[in-house]
Order: structure tokens, then C-alpha cells, then sequence
């Protein structure tokens, strides 16, 4: 029986074609250029430091102020004044003063105010104060002169008045009125003398001083210790005068 040998001419086999493979979809990336809507915005603008200022501070130095800062700075620093430590001391003084001028010793008040301008040469508002009252003292003194003096006391107690202000010819004004008044009274000659021991009038203070001490013979030791006469402590006649008398 003959065998039945297969057609060389027979189908191929069909070759299966693979499953399509699905790519990863990469995930979109936004342009850069696109616009950011949900960034809130800063409350206040940064300004950006200058390039020396960027600088200046990389190299741990500071920045350069510009002259319209440096002068706001100088400005409020001026307006701004630190007591010294003398400034309780100057206060004191001046109130020291104001008291003996309410108390109507406008001698001795403008003394006080002198030496708060002398010894407080840093406080230039507590100085204009003392000279304000100053001149306020001066009027007053000068209103009292208006007024009618009639006797040799009202004379001195200007002259007084006037000798503790350091008005020393205005004293020995009043004083030789006082004087003319009251020839031999001791505390007028006295203070006459003192008037000039200061003005630097060695012989006329000499001369009023021995004949105050005529009068009264307790005034030697007044005059001793009286700083008025300083500068006449080392002259011998002054020291005569001073002496306790020889029995």
C-alpha cells in the first residue's frame, strides 16, 4: 500500500503576534515659565542689599552710612542730652539761690547764683536759669533804691544788699550816705572798710577799719576772721589793727 507523503507546498505555521505593551505615561512636568498662583505674597517688600553693602557685610565689616543717614542719626542724638553727674549738685545750688530770692535776699541770692555759674560750667541750661535770676535780682535791688532812703539804716541795709551781690561800688555809695547820716557808727565805717579791702583799696579799707575799731574795739577780732579782709592779711598795718590791744 503506498504511503501518502505531505505536500512540501503546506501552510506554514502563523506566528502569534505579541501582546501590545502598554508604555509608562511619564508624568507631565510643568513649564517653568507657568505662572504660580498659590504662593501667597510677602506682607512687606525686602529691598535687596547693594552690592558693597552685600559685601561689606561678607567681610564682617559695617556699612558705610550715607551722609543724609549720618545726619538724621546726629540729628536725634542731639535732641537727646545724658545729665552729667553733676547735675543733681547744679539743681541744689540753683534752688539754693531761688529760696534766698523768694526770701527777698537778693544779696545774697545773686552770690549763689554766681557760684552756680562757676562751679557748673557743663550745665549750660542750669547757667541760663542763674543768669535770668540774676538780672531778675538786680531789678529788684534797683527798685529798692528808687524808693525814698531817709535814714543812715536804710542806706545800709541796701548797701548790705548790694556788698553781698558783689556791686561794690553801688555799696560804698549808700555807705558814704549811710555815713553822713551817722558819722560814728562802727558797722557802717566797718563795712566801708570791707567794701574796699575788696575793690583792692588797701589804704582807704585800713584807714575805715581803725576808726571803726575806735569806735569799737570788738571789731579787730570780726575783721581777723572776716574773709572780706583777705587780701590785706599780710600787711603789717592790717596786723597792728587786728593785735590785741597791749595793757
Amino acid at each position: 500500500m503506498a504511503t501518502k507523503h505531505k505536500s512540501s507546498k503546506a501552510k506554514t505555521p502563523v506566528k502569534a503576534k505579541p501582546k501590545s505593551v502598554k508604555k509608562p505615561v511619564k508624568p507631565s512636568v510643568k513649564s517653568s515659565k507657568q505662572k504660580v498662583t498659590s504662593v501667597a505674597k510677602p506682607s512687606a517688600k525686602l529691598s535687596r542689599p547693594s552690592p558693597a553693602k552685600a559685601k561689606a557685610v561678607a567681610k564682617g565689616k559695617k556699612p558705610a552710612v550715607s551722609s543724609k543717614a549720618a545726619a538724621k542719626i546726629g540729628a536725634r542724638s542731639t535732641n537727646v542730652r545724658i545729665p552729667s553727674k553733676q547735675f543733681a549738685g547744679a539743681v541744689a545750688a540753683l534752688e539754693s539761690g531761688i529760696k534766698l530770692m523768694y526770701a527777698e535776699d537778693y544779696g545774697k541770692a545773686i552770690k549763689a547764683f554766681n557760684k552756680v555759674i562757676a562751679d557748673y560750667p557743663e550745665e549750660p541750661e542750669i547757667q541760663a536759669s542763674a543768669k535770668a535770676r540774676i538780672h531778675a535780682c538786680e531789678n529788684k535791688m534797683q527798685d529798692r533804691t528808687r524808693t525814698v532812703l531817709r535814714s543812715a539804716d536804710d542806706h545800709y541795709n541796701v548797701a548790705v544788699a548790694f556788698l553781698n551781690g558783689g556791686e561794690l561800688d553801688s555799696a560804698i555809695t549808700h555807705l558814704q550816705s549811710a555815713l553822713k547820716l551817722s558819722p560814728k557808727a562802727d558797722h557802717i565805717l566797718y563795712a566801708i572798710a570791707a567794701a574796699n579791702a575788696l575793690k583792692g583799696n588797701k589804704d582807704q579799707a585800713l584807714a575805715y577799719l581803725k576808726q571803726s575799731i575806735d569806735q569799737r574795739s570788738e571789731n579787730r577780732f570780726q575783721a581777723a576772721v572776716d574773709p572780706d579782709f583777705a587780701a590785706l592779711i599780710e600787711e603789717q598795718s592790717f596786723k597792728d589793727l587786728i593785735a590785741p590791744p597791749v595793757k
